[in-house]
């Protein structure tokens, strides 16, 4: 983190500013795409939120949960490997990554795009949805494939956005703390007006 981007976070923390804050995580949910280096390694091989199996992923997408449209998105772009040994055979690196970052790797489905041609470029480039528009996303699961130019940026993206929430969550304590202070020191005459 560069110091003026800490001091930016600090000045805005110190403030108060908790809108301002809020929108600095949107920006820095937004990586630059000027980062990608356009090897087709994400498309080759991926995961969807670095764990999840096939059938999960499939039951996420048939739910009424927030992230089902995500989900559905995916497998209509994204089809399963036959094997982890097909897969390895593309991005052993990038499988070794994912099985040490999860608990359960037999549970692990890797995915390969649809669209991807054989020399890693997208097929449907000029069409292709929002969520390959603005992929990858700084998350804790999101793990990168070895050498991907988001890695650092988005690694270090995710650490302010965690330090954002943290803040945000220790002042909000510290308000509902205030609030009950106050309310409890409240005399029943001030509480009657």
């Amino acid at each position: 983190m560069t110091d003026f981007e800490q001091q930016e976070i600090d000045a805005l923390k110190a403030a108060d500013d908790f809108t301002s804050l809020g929108q600095k995580i949107h920006q820095l949910m937004r990586l630059p795409q000027s980062h990608c280096k356009q090897r087709g390694n994400c498309c080759r091989v991926a995961t969807f939120k670095g764990t999840l199996s096939y059938s999960e992923l499939v039951a996420l997408a048939e739910s009424d949960d927030e992230d089902a449209t995500n989900a559905r998105e995916f497998l209509t772009l994204f089809e399963p490997y036959q094997s982890v040994e097909a897969v390895q055979e593309v991005a052993p690196l990038f499988v070794e990554r994912v099985f040490e970052a999860v608990e359960q790797p037999e549970k692990v489905t890797f995915f390969k795009c649809r669209f991807v041609a054989e020399d890693g470029r997208c097929q449907i480039h000029e069409d292709r949805p929002t969520g390959c528009r603005v992929y990858p996303f700084p998350h804790a699961k999101t793990i990168y494939h070895p050498g991907c130019g988001f890695e650092q940026k988005g690694t270090e993206n995710w650490n302010k956005i965690q330090d954002i929430s943290q803040f945000f969550e220790k002042r909000f304590q510290e308000l509902n703390s205030e609030v009950e202070t106050l309310e409890n020191n409240k005399t029943p005459q001030n509480s009657d007006q």
